[in-house]
């Protein structure tokens, strides 16, 4: 079971990814802002046509607002996983027990069962030999 101390550091990790996140993508979503005031989106004349508009920045402006929320929002939920995915990892480690190789422990070699000579253990293969008959068991 997570104990309370470490589902409050996951937390105010998630809390300081979330804030990065969320000043990187307000930063892009200004820029798309100030992209179309300083670009004059709206321009108003006392010629005709009075009133006329740039698309250009103004879809420059709303594709960068809409790049800053998708980061806000993509970044928090890729946060928000990768935090509480290495949080069960880590709980699943403590709960399952160490795998360890299992080895042979007889103190006496078994014999082949076609020849009767005593087996060999080969520790890379993980098998018994049998010499005479040159063949594993």
């Amino acid at each position: 079971m997570v104990s309370w101390g470490r589902a409050f550091k996951a937390a105010i990790v998630l809390l300081a990814f979330i804030i990065v996140w969320g000043l990187i993508g307000t930063i892009i979503m200004f820029s798309g802002i100030f992209t179309g005031l300083f670009r004059q989106v709206f321009n108003i004349s006392d010629n005709p046509p009075y009133f006329t508009v740039n698309w250009a920045a103004l879809g420059a402006g709303t594709i960068l607002m809409i790049i800053g929320i998708l980061i806000i929002m993509l970044g928090s939920w890729a946060s928000i996983f990768k935090i509480f995915t290495e949080l069960i990892v880590e709980e699943v480690r403590k709960t399952l027990p160490s795998a360890t190789p299992v080895t042979p422990t007889q103190t006496t070699a078994p014999t082949c069962p076609k020849c009767g000579t005593p087996l060999m253990y080969v520790q890379q293969y993980q098998r018994w030999y049998c010499p005479t008959c040159r063949e594993y068991q």
